[in-house]
């Protein structure tokens, strides 16, 4: 499988089985406790593809329940978010030659997505006014309290001022799944920093784009 950046009842416990068990690069999302960010990071899309295209046009998508804690957030559970990012996702799809259809039994490939979002800080540190940020460990609370950076010089004395930034991180995880042989053919991973205009029609749009940028176009058949 190369990796890049950038129907019966039965069937349908063996597709989620394969679904679950890529759920790898979602859960990175999910995080450790006291793992301290270090920077900001950008959309950045990694694509795992078994095949120069799909087995044909027609798809059906295939739910997933929500695992980890960055999938039930309220933000991501959301009924209206939830239908924005489908709808977003499905025009992306018709533009690409991909029509949908709602029996799985007539889809020629399966498909399922997953998103999260989490909250975190990024602390930095300045030597002196107007010097550039320096990334450190981030601040991150949690039942026991709260973790706290002091940068000291050798009399003890405080040597840096220190700044934390807050921001969200998001991920959105598609995947296509052979129907008979419930093999992953595709999948795209999309994650980074997110705004309040991401959960916009137009911002989920282009989120969807660039999610499904790499996908072959859809064969004819």
């Amino acid at each position: 499988m190369g990796v890049r950046s950038r129907s019966s009842h039965r069937g349908s416990r063996r597709v989620a089985a394969v679904a679950c068990a890529s759920l790898g690069l979602l859960l990175v999302l999910a995080g450790c406790a006291g793992t301290p960010a270090q920077t900001t990071p950008a959309r950045h899309v990694t694509v795992q593809s078994d095949s120069t295209a799909l087995p044909g046009p027609r798809y059906a998508w295939f739910g997933l329940p929500a695992l980890t804690a960055p999938e039930q957030d309220a933000r991501v559970e959301d009924p209206q978010f939830r239908a924005r990012l489908q709808a977003a996702l499905d025009e992306t799809l018709a533009a690409k030659g991909y029509r949908r259809v709602d029996d799985m039994a007539q889809a020629d490939v399966l498909l399922a997505w997953r998103a999260g979002v989490r909250d975190l800080a990024q602390t930095t540190a300045r030597s002196q006014p107007g010097a550039s940020d320096t990334p450190m460990a981030g601040i991150e609370c949690g039942r026991a309290g709260c973790s706290q950076l002091v940068v000291r010089g050798e009399a003890g004395t405080p040597v840096a001022r220190l700044h934390t930034t807050t921001y969200t991180e998001g991920g959105l995880l598609v995947e296509a799944i052979e129907p008979k042989t419930v093999r992953l053919l595709w999948s795209a991973f999309n994650r980074g920093t997110v705004k309040a205009a991401d959960a916009t029609p137009q911002g989920l749009a282009a989120i969807a784009r660039e999610t499904l940028a790499d996908l072959p176009e859809a064969t004819t058949r």
